[in-house]
């Protein structure tokens, strides 16, 4: 009879446990998400031989020695975010974007293209800026605050005038 009850009393506890929530316990965090968000248009005689396609934001913008020192940001700082899906790289018209970033002043967003081996940052050049003057395409940069985002942020890569390198050479 004793063990009836103990077994009675530990399905009691074990319901009374299942149950129970984190009491007092704070809520958990809303995740907050900031970045920008646009669309990327593609125009101009689409090139065949094409292995990447990548958007990324950069906090700084300068001129660079060659896309290694860029590949080199990448990799060792947060200056220079990459958008974490690869864009397609068969031929289309445009592209929808949703792309999270920290909050801060981002100078330079752009689409940056391979032809061959990703790895070899020879491979790499900019096809695209962020810029309202497609003349001189000075990029234009973006303050991305706390739990916003940024719309209407819109790329042209256009295969017969692309932007002007951001490299010494």
């Amino acid at each position: 009879m004793k063990s009836i009850n103990y077994i009675v009393l530990l399905l009691i506890l074990s319901l009374i446990f299942m149950f129970c929530d984190h009491g007092l316990a704070p809520p958990p965090k809303e995740k907050i998400e900031q970045g920008i968000e646009g669309k990327i248009f593609y125009k101009g005689n689409y090139p065949t031989n094409i292995t990447a396609h990548k958007l990324f934001a950069s906090k700084v913008y300068r001129i660079f020695r060659d896309m290694n020192e860029i590949m080199n940001l990448i990799f060792t700082t947060d200056s220079i975010a990459l958008y974490p899906p690869d864009l397609p790289f068969t031929k289309i018209d445009s592209i929808d974007y949703r792309f999270v970033l920290q909050p801060d002043m981002y100078r330079y967003i752009a689409v940056a293209q391979a032809r061959g081996e990703i790895t070899d940052p020879a491979n790499w050049k900019i096809v695209g800026v962020y810029s309202l003057d497609t003349l001189n395409w000075d990029p234009r940069p973006i303050l991305i605050g706390s739990g916003s985002f940024v719309d209407s942020i819109d790329i042209t890569v256009n295969y017969n005038n692309p932007p002007p390198q951001p490299f010494e050479n």
